[in-house]
């Protein structure tokens, strides 16, 4: 098999791999290239991160608390991921490299295919390596730089990469800067205590982010504006089979909004995490009231709700409803989050302010009778 055959294949599809090969195409490239980044975030080690326009319309990402052996770094820019093998052993990578790591060992990979030229460097205390690709190949093998760059943000180990869309796979290759400042922003309260900073060197414009309190703290943002039925936030964190799945509920005299995320990407449709969360709902009232959980309807629990619930996990393992992953559907991810969150639940309500109002609220209305006239013969 060819060392580019992971190259061509995507090249040959590009929108199988990004979902268009137009605007929101582009987007999804740039989102790969975020995954590394967002996976170390979420185990800890990565604290800081830039995401950079260039005036050439060329994107550059880099990433504190990753660094890559050239070994490694010239396994995964030809997309080689997959179960661990003999293949580890021979190359001396470590059971924790990249390499299996969905952000770095895919969607990383998959960016770069898909790229004109790119650039990737990697520092691991005083020592870089740099490698380069055209079209998507790499051209020879990663390199040491001496006397090596300094860091762009003062650390450890780093990771940075460089690439400029094909134009003759994309539609466009003019970047948004509203959407990838959006998915910043995302990712930093996502992750809390991540610093960000993005850059459009088209327009001059930076903005740093930062979360310290994240999701609590973001949806007080979203519901600073409007007149609340209680003061703070209901929030919880319900672990299950390398899963995690977070939330943060208020209730505002205002219109509401679920606010769904998977990893770091919202889903708009929503899915089983979300579904399991208005599970626990029911069924606590249900246990404070002697109502039958039925008798509490989800459209009437959402009337006014502002909500943020966030699922991470590993990649292998997250499914999305077909033919679109802008739902998960994740085997009983749904019960399992009602299981562990009912109990946590009912003991947050059964003295809160917030109670009375929500059982009354939340409550089935009875459908209107239905009267069924005569027809009147002459």
């Amino acid at each position: 098999m060819s060392d580019h055959f992971n190259i061509l294949a995507n090249r040959m599809e590009p929108g199988r791999v990004v979902g268009d090969t137009g605007a929101n195409g582009l987007h999804q490239l740039a989102c790969s290239m975020l995954d590394g980044a967002w996976s170390d975030a979420r185990r800890g080690t990565c604290r800081d991160f830039t995401l950079e326009v260039g005036a050439d319309g060329a994107l550059s990402v880099f990433s504190t608390g990753r660094s890559a052996s050239p070994a490694e770094l010239a396994e995964a820019v030809l997309g080689r991921t997959g179960q661990k093998s003999s293949r580890w052993m021979e190359l001396k990578l470590g059971w924790d490299s990249m390499l299996d790591d969905w952000g770095w060992g895919v969607s990383m990979p998959v960016a770069l295919a898909l790229s004109s030229r790119y650039e990737v460097d990697t520092w691991d205390g005083a020592r870089q390596w740099h490698l380069s690709g055209i079209e998507g190949r790499p051209v020879g093998k990663p390199r040491e730089v001496q006397p090596a760059e300094p860091l762009p943000i003062a650390a450890e180990k780093g990771i940075r990469i460089r690439l400029v869309p094909d134009a003759t796979l994309f539609d466009t290759t003019t970047f948004d800067a509203k959407k990838l400042s959006r998915r910043c922003r995302e990712m930093a309260f996502l992750a809390p205590g991540l610093r960000v900073l993005f850059t459009d060197h088209r327009t001059g414009e930076s903005t740093r982010l930062h979360c310290a309190g994240g999701i609590i703290e973001r949806l007080r943002e979203l519901t600073g504006d409007v007149p609340l039925h209680h003061p703070e936030p209901l929030a919880f964190d319900v672990p299950w089979d390398g899963f995690r799945v977070r939330c943060a509920l208020q209730w505002c005299e205002a219109e509401g909004g679920v606010y769904s995320y998977v990893k770091s990407v919202r889903t708009r449709r929503h899915g089983v995490h979300v579904d399991g969360v208005f599970l626990a709902l029911q069924e606590a009232l249900s246990v404070l009231t002697g109502a039958q959980a039925r008798a509490f309807s989800r459209t009437s629990l959402e009337r006014g709700l502002r909500a943020i619930i966030a699922q991470e996990g590993p990649g292998t393992m997250t499914a999305y409803w077909w033919p679109t992953e802008d739902r998960l559907d994740v085997e009983d991810l749904a019960h399992a989050v009602r299981d562990q969150l009912l109990p946590r639940m009912v003991e947050a309500l059964r003295e809160h302010p917030l109670t009375p109002w929500l059982m009354e609220h939340g409550r089935r209305r009875p459908m209107p009778a239905v009267v069924a006239r005569r027809r009147r013969r002459d």
